[in-house]
């Protein structure tokens, strides 16, 4: 049986994802591919070289003089652990002197995100488990934000479990994906297309209505002509995943 991630509805006011550098400066690092396998000194000198200090300020502004925690995404990544989050969240930690909690909450399934399709990777969510402290802030670091399911979903569990998410900060980002939380007018609109026939499917489905997805997942969405057309992407995206030998959601 498929354990369903957990989400939760974006508070108006969530920031959006702070960023670090591009995808062209990422790739073109030489400790990158090693990092990317799990190298951690690798992921350390990646890291130490591509934060950007404005970026490091603006997260800083976002946790103010509060005590809050730096959870990186543990992931087993199809070819290799990924050790750039923990790496980030190392050096970010050193920085300001905040806690890191790596290991306490892992993703307990692969799901081959990197450079899949949208689909593929709406069929295959990340699923994390670990123990939350209540009450407890948590910044959530990441390599990179794409749909931004992941980070979505695990912003879901540390909220369904007493913590509170109060920001992101990832490495690098796909084109205006760190504006991560869904907008209104990106609800309306897809509400306007597809309505309750959609939310029925993607509660049956994922567990959770429209209003828990990522501004890029929505409007993803919002360019399928129809709710059985995006059935039908889900059923051929599972496929594809069942035949890289991962577990789809649907």
């Amino acid at each position: 049986m498929t354990i369903q991630a957990t989400r939760l509805p974006w508070p108006a006011d969530f920031p959006n994802a702070v960023v670090h550098t591009t995808v062209l400066k990422r790739d073109g690092h030489p400790s990158y591919a090693s990092a990317k396998s799990g190298d951690p000194e690798a992921a350390l000198t990646l890291a130490s070289d591509l934060l950007d200090i404005k970026s490091v300020e603006v997260l800083r502004s976002f946790i103010g003089p509060r005590e809050a925690f730096l959870l990186p995404v543990i992931a087993d990544e199809t070819h290799g652990f990924n050790a750039i989050p923990d790496a980030m969240a190392q050096v970010l930690g050193r920085t300001y002197n905040l806690t890191v909690v790596a290991g306490e909450i892992v993703q307990t399934n692969k799901v081959g995100h990197t450079r899949a399709p949208a689909f593929q990777r709406l069929v295959t969510p990340a699923v994390f488990d670990g123990d939350v402290q209540s009450g407890a802030a948590y910044v959530l670091v990441d390599d990179h934000v794409g749909l931004g399911g992941t980070l979505a979903n695990l912003r879901g569990h540390v909220e369904a479990h007493g913590g509170q998410v109060i920001a992101i900060t990832t490495l690098t980002e796909s084109r205006d994906a760190r504006r991560i939380s869904l907008r209104p007018e990106t609800r309306d609109l897809l509400w306007e297309r597809h309505g309750e026939e959609l939310d029925q499917l993607w509660r049956a489905q994922f567990g959770h209505g429209i209003d828990c997805l990522t501004e890029v997942e929505a409007l993803q969405l919002c360019r399928q002509p129809s709710v059985a057309g995006i059935e039908n992407f889900l059923a051929k995206a599972a496929v594809e995943a069942r035949s890289r030998g991962l577990a789809p959601a649907v």
